[in-house]
């Protein structure tokens, strides 16, 4: 009996002492109440960003998925018009394709002279029935222009100067990447046109004469282009060329450094080529 109620007391000093221990614990938490609170919000707020992390993921993760639903019908089409071409490669002859195209270039040409016919007549009947004005000598210069340009259209004169083409996708895929950098096929082609536009504003004030230069008011610059073309023929006949001064007075911008890697590419390219003549520089077009 002695050793049964040592035992009961025993459990019950146990289940005191679990009893105390417990309270001395909330009492510590109850101690704790506003730390324990702040520390519970910042988990609250760390869980709140994760969540919405997580929402983002799989907004992105729809977006990604339709994203690839239409890149696999793109590529399926991409191997169905390869197959198509192909299939023309190997079974279309190559006489019939140049066949094609040299009758659409000869119908947009026959097009383009005809509208160009229009135009000149149209202009023509103009002039001649507008009333006189006291700047006779302008109308006189329109006129001869006009003139000009009609029978480079009805007799297939050449143009004032050749242009440069420009750079086609082959060619630039094979520019060696140190001379072309990061620039891309559409800047250089943008620099073939400012460029050629400076050669036909050059060579169309070379074309006037020096009397209609006169009048335009272009007599010093037509005098400075004269004397730039002073024996300027090779054993490949006469030369079209630009100076980097030209290119100014076209654009009002300098060929900077970045234009003139360009302009190597250029050369790489066979659209130009350099000419030193003393210390004038001298870009000269390669005609094909």
């Amino acid at each position: 009996m002695n050793a049964d109620k040592q035992d009961t007391l025993e459990d019950i000093f146990n289940k005191q002492d679990k009893k105390l221990h417990q309270l001395d614990v909330a009492t510590v938490l109850i101690k704790a109440k506003q730390s324990v609170k702040s520390d519970l919000q910042k988990i609250y707020n760390e869980v709140q960003k994760i969540s919405y992390g997580i929402e983002d993921i799989r907004k992105d993760l729809e977006i990604m998925k339709e994203q690839n639903v239409r890149l696999k019908e793109l590529a399926s089409l991409t191997d169905v018009l390869s197959k198509k071409i192909i299939n023309q490669e190997e079974n279309v002859p190559p006489e019939l394709i140049q066949g094609y195209l040299n009758a659409k270039k000869q119908t947009y040409s026959q097009t383009s002279i005809s509208s160009n016919m229009l135009e000149c007549t149209i202009n023509s009947t103009h002039k001649l029935t507008g009333k006189k004005t006291p700047r006779t000598g302008c109308i006189n210069i329109e006129k001869q222009e006009m003139i000009k340009n009609c029978k480079r259209t009805l007799f297939n004169e050449p143009e004032i100067c050749p242009t440069m083409l420009s750079i086609t996708v082959e060619e630039f895929s094979k520019v060696p990447k140190y001379m072309i950098g990061r620039q891309s096929l559409e800047t250089i082609n943008t620099l073939i046109n400012a460029l050629n536009q400076t050669l036909l504003a050059k060579y169309t004030i070379l074309s006037l004469g020096k009397a209609a230069a006169q009048k335009k008011g272009e007599i010093n610059l037509y005098l400075h282009y004269r004397k730039q073309e002073f024996d300027v023929q090779d054993e490949n006949g006469y030369l079209y060329f630009f100076t980097a001064e030209d290119y100014y007075r076209q654009t009002k911008t300098k060929l900077d450094k970045t234009k003139l890697n360009l302009i190597t590419v250029l050369r790489h390219c066979k659209r130009l080529r350099e000419c030193r003549i003393k210390n004038d520089l001298r870009y000269v077009i390669i005609q094909r």
